[in-house]
C-alpha cells in the first residue's frame, strides 16, 4: 500500500495519523458496488466501542502502519474536514492546513499528498 511507503520514508519527519470516520457505506445505508465485490459488509457502528472495532479491522484489512485515530458518535472530524469517503490532508505546524485531496473518492490521491507533503518539507519532488 502507497500510504505505508509514504509514512515509513517520511515517519521520522511528520506527525501521520489515520482518523478513523464513519462508515462510507454501511450495510444499513447505501452499499457500494465496490463493497459489495470486496465483500465488505458492516453496518454503521452505533456506539464507540462498535467504531473501535471496526477500526481495528479496518487496520488489519488495510495493514496500516500510521496510527489510527476515531472520530467521535457525532462525526466531528468528518463534518469539519469533509472527509467522507476519504481524503488526504497536510497541516503545517500550526495545525493550518496547507494541503488537501479533493472531496470524494477522487480524493484518495496519495502520489499529490505525497508531493506536497516533499515540498512542504523542502524536499525536491522527482
Amino acid at each position: 500500500m502507497r500510504l505505508n511507503e509514504i509514512y515509513e520514508e517520511l515517519k521520522d519527519r511528520v506527525q501521520f495519523y489515520c482518523v478513523y470516520i464513519q462508515e462510507a457505506h454501511p450495510t444499513d445505508g447505501r452499499q457500494s458496488v465496490g463493497n459489495l465485490a470486496e465483500e465488505v459488509f458492516y453496518q454503521q457502528p452505533k456506539s464507540m466501542e462498535e467504531r473501535e472495532e471496526l477500526t481495528q479491522v479496518c487496520v488489519l484489512r488495510l495493514n496500516l502502519k500510521m496510527p489510527m485515530l476515531l472520530d467521535n458518535m457525532s462525526n466531528e472530524v468528518d463534518a469539519l474536514y469533509a472527509a467522507l469517503p476519504d481524503r488526504l490532508y497536510l497541516l503545517d505546524e500550526n495545525s493550518v492546513v496547507v494541503f488537501r485531496t479533493v472531496v470524494g473518492s477522487p480524493g484518495f490521491d496519495a502520489e499529490a499528498w505525497y508531493a506536497a507533503i516533499r515540498r512542504h518539507l523542502g524536499v525536491p519532488v522527482t
